[in-house]
């Protein structure tokens, strides 16, 4: 019992030992509680203004880390836009020291730096910047310690709000003898800012976009429509200054912009874009448009867009193609057509009376079309005929015939081309097509609708539709941007994505593909044509309007255009070019005239570039070549041939007595063959082909009036050949030396 009653004794005070030390730590840990909640109320409440004093000290050396801005690249990777830091140095040369002798010390030290190291330094300098000599860059130096300055700027006659010093120079600085990186600071400092430059100067310019730099906000174009990506995320971090070098902490890295890749291609870029801009300069245009696209995947390869400026130039002041829409005239004429064909309405060898030109049927509305051959208008013409001579009367009265009683039916088919589809180009502020399905209709409303009046379009949406026709009718959104990427890892793609399957019949399609061929090898299209390939297309001319004013207020402007494809028999690639030209010029309107000459040089040097001959088709171009043979007085032709002893048949047709003969000279299996030009009283020669004298000679004598532009063959000319003119009435001829 008594060992029992020592056991219980041991094992209480074992077991109040145990109990004094938890009690304790609960003591302990319940005080620093206590502790850390006084600590925190402290800090929150009574020391609150004290902590943020600090933390607004402490604030001032945060910097924001701004991230590299993406590169925009075309098709092929190279660099359309890319973001490029540019530096500002500029030299202190006056002490700031407060205390006088440390000041004096310190001035001291400055002024010997600079002056036993100028030579040096100056024959340094003009080894970066060759564009200024080495006393330049000694006598600015040397002016800015004489002055004292603080903040004297590095080179001699720049703007102090520019950052002329591009980043593998001012790393290059860094070796010259006053700028080392211990002197900076001290005796100079540096500031950078990111620039947005384009290696390929104004190439897409508009489509690219441009930035604010002094907001280092995005302006325009895919810049802005893209700004979000290509911005990147800003890093976080603060400043430190060791041994006189300040360095940046970084505390939150910054995540680098986007890539954005688009469709663009270079080489067919300046392509497009200088073949339109010489057209528009030759017609003194108002705007104009361009865009090449490949068929089967939508690609846009070229894009651009000008306008006349107040100063007389043409620049990129807006992009046209997505920004505007007009109404697209004769080139709406294949959807009217296709809509007919593909409902049974009207069949290839239709025959429609044209009215000779003139027409009042409509309502009274008063619908014309253009002389031809010397006549006013067409007779008699079947559908083919109709669209490769763009008659406005004989598509008006096929439509009219067909959907007058039921004009809706006609839209609806126009909707189901997919031609009025909404394309948005990925850039902001791109307009949508307007085709009214609203149920008013007079009498003049279809009529017009048909041969592409009352209808507004983007050109996109024109261009997007003979790309269809080209692309076995299957219709695919114009795309601009393929992907986007960061660091190779793609984090948006663009697929191709498919409009419509079939825009219209298999056998409509064939139809159509066949009379757009007709319209370039023997309609108005002739001058888009090639020797080369086939190319298919249409013509457009349609007159602008004024809003409430009308069409014809004032000076008259037209809207000519062409659109097509090319090769016709096998399409890769589909284009449209469109400019507005008023009547100042000497020119009659035409997209025939103007707009597809700029088609022409545009496929054929496109197809240039992925033209390769085998080596066992070469031709000798140096020798035995037969020589080509401008148009002109055949009669000295043949004695000049003669003389060469090159073979021409019809002797007898290329001499007349002593009077001249005009025409072309053809080669046909190695012989010359002639063909007369018609020179009728009062009606406008052909003299295309022809050496200006001869041009002139013969125009002169018919009583117009020559204006001349350019060295070598006349290429095109204004009056069209068999145009009724008046005496005095001036011809413009644009020569070249193709």
């Amino acid at each position: 019992m008594a060992e029992d009653g020592k056991q219980k004794k041991a094992g209480g005070r074992k077991a109040w030992k145990m109990s004094t030390k938890v009690i304790l730590a609960l003591v302990f840990f319940a005080i620093w509680g206590i502790g850390i909640i006084f600590c925190m109320s402290n800090t929150m409440f009574i020391k609150r203004q004290y902590w943020l004093d600090v933390d607004e000290c402490l604030s001032g050396d945060r910097v924001t880390i701004v991230p590299n801005r993406g590169d925009i690249l075309s098709d092929e990777g190279l660099l359309l836009a890319s973001s490029v830091k540019r530096y500002r140095v500029t030299m202190d040369f006056k002490s700031s020291e407060k205390d006088e002798k440390r000041r004096l010390k310190d001035q001291t030290k400055k002024d010997t730096l600079v002056t036993s190291h100028i030579d040096a330094f100056a024959e340094q300098m003009h080894r970066l910047f060759p564009e200024y000599s080495e006393s330049e860059f000694r006598n600015h130096i040397l002016k800015g310690q004489q002055q004292k300055s603080q903040s004297w700027l590095l080179l001699p006659g720049v703007s102090r709000n520019s950052y002329p010093i591009s980043y593998s120079k001012y790393k290059m600085l860094a070796t010259t003898d006053l700028l080392r990186p211990r002197y900076e600071y001290w005796l100079f400092s540096s500031e950078s800012k990111i620039s947005r430059e384009k290696p390929f100067g104004t190439l897409a310019t508009r489509t690219i976009g441009a930035m604010y730099e002094s907001k280092d906000s995005a302006k325009n174009g895919l810049e802005l429509s893209y700004d979000s990506l290509l911005r990147g995320i800003p890093g976080i971090g603060h400043r430190e200054k060791v041994q006189n070098v300040a360095r940046t902490v970084v505390e939150v890295p910054d995540v680098p912009g986007c890539d954005v890749w688009t469709t663009l291609n270079v080489e067919i870029q300046d392509i497009a874009q200088n073949a339109l801009l010489k057209e528009m300069e030759f017609l003194h245009g108002q705007s104009g448009r361009v865009v090449v696209m490949e068929v089967q995947t939508g690609d846009i390869k070229a894009m651009a867009s000008y306008n006349l400026t107040e100063s007389g130039t043409y620049e990129e002041t807006q992009n046209n193609v997505a920004m505007e829409i007009y109404e697209p005239g004769s080139t709406f004429k294949t959807v009217s057509m296709m809509v007919a064909f593909d409902d049974g309405k009207i069949a290839l060898k239709d025959s429609v009376f044209c009215e000779n030109g003139s027409y009042y049927g409509f309502g009274g509305a008063h619908m014309t079309d253009g002389s031809h051959g010397g006549k006013r208008g067409y007779e008699w013409l079947d559908v083919q005929h109709i669209l490769m001579n763009s008659c406005n009367i004989g598509t008006a009265k096929l439509i009219n015939g067909a959907y007058g009683k039921n004009p809706t039916e006609f839209v609806d088919g126009v909707y189901d081309t997919g031609i009025n589809t909404y394309f948005d180009l990925q850039l902001k502020g791109t307009e949508k097509p307007v085709i009214r399905r609203d149920g008013y209709w007079d009498a003049t409303r279809l009529p017009w609708m048909a041969i592409g009046y009352n209808t507004q379009l983007p050109v996109i949406n024109t261009l997007a539709f003979y790309n269809a026709i080209a692309n076995d009718g299957c219709m695919v959104a114009p795309r601009l941007v393929s992907k986007v990427t960061r660091d190779g890892e793609v984090v948006e793609k663009n697929p191709v994505r498919v409009v419509k399957e079939h825009i219209c019949k298999e056998s409509t399609l064939d139809t159509i593909r066949f009379m757009l061929e007709q319209v370039v090898e023997g309609g108005t299209g002739k001058n888009a044509g090639s020797k080369h390939f086939k190319v298919a297309g249409k013509t457009g001319t349609a007159q602008i309007s004024k809003g409430a004013s009308g069409y014809k207020s004032g000076r008259t402007t037209h809207m000519v255009s062409f659109v097509g494809y090319f090769p016709a028999d096998r399409p890769k690639y589909s284009c449209i070019v469109s400019i507005s030209t008023s009547s100042q010029t000497n020119m009659s309107a035409g997209g025939g005239s103007m707009a597809a000459p700029v088609f022409h040089e545009i496929s054929e040097r496109i197809m240039a570039m992925s033209t390769s001959r085998d080596i066992e088709q070469a031709v000798d171009t140096v020798n035995d070549r037969m020589p080509r043979v401008l148009a002109g007085d055949l009669t000295s032709t043949a004695v000049v041939l003669d003389g060469l002893n090159l073979s021409h048949s019809g002797r007898n047709q290329w001499t007349s007595g002593g009077d001249s003969l005009w025409g072309k000279v053809l080669l046909d299996d190695g012989k010359y063959r002639s063909q007369a030009v018609d020179v009728s009283d009062g009606e406008v020669p052909d003299v295309r082909g022809m050496g200006l004298q001869d041009a002139l000679f013969i125009l002169e004598k018919e009583g117009l009036r020559v204006n001349a532009d350019g060295v070598g063959r006349v290429r095109s000319q204004s009056l069209l050949p068999g145009y009724r003119f008046k005496k005095g009435e001036t011809i413009q001829l644009r020569l070249d030396m193709k």
